[in-house]
């Protein structure tokens, strides 16, 4: 079984069609643009939240509105993109009925959008409230319980009162506590309402913080380890599992607010500790099915502790590791299937191949990086090449060969940080992250980002 199969089997749903694709910076998309054109779909319309940094598509393969959205941290991104894709500006609406006058074209759904429409076109592939309500933190563990996986003791207690306080005594195995705020102003991740609390100033300002903006705050040991994933995907009669990735979550030299730095895949636990993880994602599947009908690509984020992994929240979407995993198979229309199946298309979809075809893969091409947003505005981006220069990067002299590139361009909240090391210059097995602090202290050298001094996780497995 190869992409030939799959890229077959979609073609039907995506030749001749016109597709809106929202939401995402306009340099996330030129590998989905150029799927979709060799799949036959015609020039497809972007609504961007902004120009992003890095490749943007031809104009010869799409057509784009620029959005140049704003926004104070990722998920406030998010929510000001939803709410734009939701009434967007005449202008862009204009633009829009010109590209598809006769109105036949639908968007591809994308998770951050719960809309049923977008000027007046369906959601193609859209997430089902349900199915993102149970991305609330605080709802996690009955999930955990009902799959029969491990997990960390933990309370959910209020914001707003003494229990946190107690919680954050009662918990600590001696690194802390983790503290992670519901969904009461909707959708959070990112690291935004997560908190590591160690001391009485780290839990004053998480109480400030989550008395402000949430309902109830789960409350859980400090867990050590290396931060990880693993995807699943639940089809209508059975549940796949791909392969563990690393979760580049960093550790502050001051404060309380954990570093969210993206996802890589050269990582490896232990066999047994990778079977136990894609087990645990086969049990959640069955679990999401029994109680939502859900359909499509999930992740369990987690560390791996010394006991193993345990799981810290579920994410109902695809997660940003799944393009670590995709690096060697770029043409398989993956983000197609996972709406054809939303929609009940009844394909022969094969899930046991699919299943083999990515984790064999994902296993023999490696991918991934670390990424930081900051406040600063730029307009352009600006690349360096990186040579690995003992626990660090230094840039790379005339004719020296590049261990890996660091970017600095436009970003939703001013500029952001791309730090992608190159695969084949790169040990697997070992974690990425001391390499990405590396990169990231370089990148606040050379720009001056204010992005200041990290840490990484330590294995303990």
């Amino acid at each position: 079984m190869d992409t030939k199969y799959y890229r077959d089997l979609i073609r039907p749903l995506v030749e001749g069609r016109k597709f809106i694709l929202a939401g995402a910076v306009l340099a996330g998309y030129p590998t989905l643009v150029k799927q979709l054109r060799s799949l036959g779909a015609a020039r497809p319309f972007i609504v961007a939240s902004g120009r992003g940094t890095g490749e943007v598509p031809s104009g010869e393969d799409a057509e784009w509105a620029i959005l140049d959205l704003t926004a104070s941290d990722v998920i406030e991104n998010i929510r000001v993109t939803a709410t734009a894709l939701a009434d967007l500006p005449p202008d862009v609406e204009v633009a829009i009925d010109a590209w598809d006058p006769e109105g036949s074209a639908v968007m591809l759904g994308q998770p951050f959008y719960m809309g049923a429409h977008i000027s007046g076109r369906p959601v193609w592939g859209r997430r089902r409230p349900e199915w993102e309500a149970l991305e609330d933190k605080v709802r996690a563990d009955a999930v955990w319980d009902a799959a029969g996986i491990p997990r960390a003791p933990s309370e959910v207690v209020a914001a707003a009162g003494d229990e946190l306080r107690s919680g954050y005594h009662s918990l600590d195995r001696g690194l802390g506590t983790a503290w992670a705020g519901d969904a009461k102003e909707g959708f959070n991740g990112g690291a935004v309402y997560l908190r590591w609390v160690r001391n009485d100033a780290d839990a004053d300002e998480a109480r400030a913080f989550f008395g402000e903006h949430c309902d109830r705050v789960r409350v859980m040991p400090f867990l050590e380890g290396i931060p990880c994933s693993i995807h699943g995907m639940v089809f209508p009669d059975v549940v796949i599992a791909f392969r563990p990735c690393e979760m580049i979550v960093l550790r502050p030299g001051v404060g309380n607010k954990l570093h969210y730095g993206g996802a890589a895949t050269f990582w490896d636990p232990p066999d047994a500790d990778r079977e136990m993880m894609r087990d645990a994602a086969r049990a959640v599947g069955d679990v999401l099915r029994e109680w939502v009908d859900y359909r499509g690509a999930f992740t369990i984020d987690g560390v791996m502790t010394d006991d193993g992994f345990r799981p810290t929240e579920l994410n109902t979407r695809a997660g940003v590791a799944i393009g670590g995993m995709l690096a060697g198979i770029r043409d398989l229309p993956l983000g197609m299937i996972q709406r054809a199946l939303i929609e009940g298309e009844p394909l022969d979809y094969r899930p046991r191949e699919l299943e083999r075809l990515i984790v064999d893969s994902a296993d023999r091409h490696r991918g991934g990086g670390a990424l930081a947003t900051v406040d600063r505005l730029q307009a352009e981006t600006d690349t360096r090449h990186l040579v690995a220069d003992g626990d660090g990067y230094r840039e790379a002299r005339e004719g020296e060969e590049a261990d890996a590139t660091l970017q600095f361009g436009p970003g939703g909240l001013g500029g952001f940080v791309l730090f992608r090391p190159r695969p084949e210059r790169t040990p697997v097995g070992p974690s990425l992250a001391p390499r990405a602090v590396g990169a990231l202290r370089l990148a606040d050298e050379i720009w001056n980002l204010g992005i200041g001094p990290l840490a990484a996780a330590r294995s303990v497995r």
